[in-house]
């Protein structure tokens, strides 16, 4: 039985996420989450209502800390700079590919919380999309990229960076870099 005692909501978010990475969406219980933290089932009850309620604003909360990163990205940088560093963010948070589809998965009696949420996370793939490609328009037009390629091509390269399959691999930030590197030099050795 675990001991009764407070919880931030970066530790059960936290806890939320392990166990999400490593038992998928329908493996995360109360009952799991409780030992991980070391606390009673009860104590998780106080701060959600169910599990699907934790879900959703767990996956919220990754939503927006991405997109306040993505915010804080200075604008005074060098387009490519820029697109380096919605790359790194991106990879950084692989995991909100999953949120859609988590979200449509989870089972929640609050099927309009959820409905908004898919919504929300649509809108927010488009705003991120419209940044990559202003970027990168902004790369072509001042001469740092080559205006052969297409920008939507560019953009999608980027933006589904995050399917990767070898991406836990080698890092989130070698792949920017080796992702960046191909995509501003290519992979010939001109």
């Amino acid at each position: 039985m675990g001991r009764k005692k407070s919880l931030t909501k970066n530790e059960l978010f936290k806890a939320a996420g392990e166990l999400i990475r490593s038992e998928g969406i329908h493996g995360v219980h109360f009952k799991k989450l409780a030992e991980i933290l070391g606390v009673g089932r009860s104590t998780l009850y106080e701060y959600y209502r169910n599990k699907e309620e934790l879900l959703i604003a767990y996956l919220k909360d990754i939503m927006d800390e991405m997109n306040h990163r993505i915010g804080n990205i200075p604008g005074n940088l060098q387009p490519n700079e820029k697109l380096r560093a919605l790359l790194y963010i991106l990879l950084d948070h692989a995991e909100i590919h999953q949120v859609e589809r988590m979200i449509r998965d989870i089972q929640t009696s609050d099927a309009d919380l959820a409905s908004y949420y898919q919504t929300q996370l649509f809108e927010e793939h488009q705003r991120t999309y419209s940044i990559l490609l202003k970027w990168i328009n902004e790369a072509k037009h001042t001469g740092l990229w080559s205006c052969e390629v297409d920008s939507e091509m560019i953009a999608d390269v980027i933006f589904h960076a995050i399917l990767f399959p070898h991406k836990h691999k080698i890092g989130s930030k070698s792949m920017t870099d080796q992702l960046m590197k191909l995509i501003e030099s290519g992979a010939s050795n001109k």
